[in-house]
């Protein structure tokens, strides 16, 4: 079954990653887009414990861990030159 009641994806992307100690000088600027063609649906969901949600600059936080996600299943059909038709080098019939 899909998790949280989406479908399947064709193409996701997962990360995690945990620390004893981390400490932030400045807040960051994270940005997520998908770029290509064609129509899909795209998602991202983190997971977070033991980290301020915005992080306080200066301060250290402690046995920390973060997961993110990334996904986007592909919604429609490519065009033949794309979805694998017979024109290349090893299509010589």
């Amino acid at each position: 079954m899909p998790e949280y009641g989406r479908p399947v994806a064709d193409v996701e992307i997962a990360a995690n990653v945990s620390a004893d100690e981390l400490r932030f000088d400045a807040r960051p600027k994270v940005h997520v887009w998908f770029t290509g063609a064609g129509a899909r649906e795209s998602w991202q969901g983190t997971t977070r414990r033991n980290i301020g949600s915005p992080v306080e600059p200066g301060r250290t936080y402690f046995r920390v861990f973060a997961a993110t996600r990334l996904s986007s299943r592909l919604l429609g059909t490519l065009p033949a030159t794309s979805a694998g038709s017979e024109t290349g080098p090893d299509a010589s019939g």
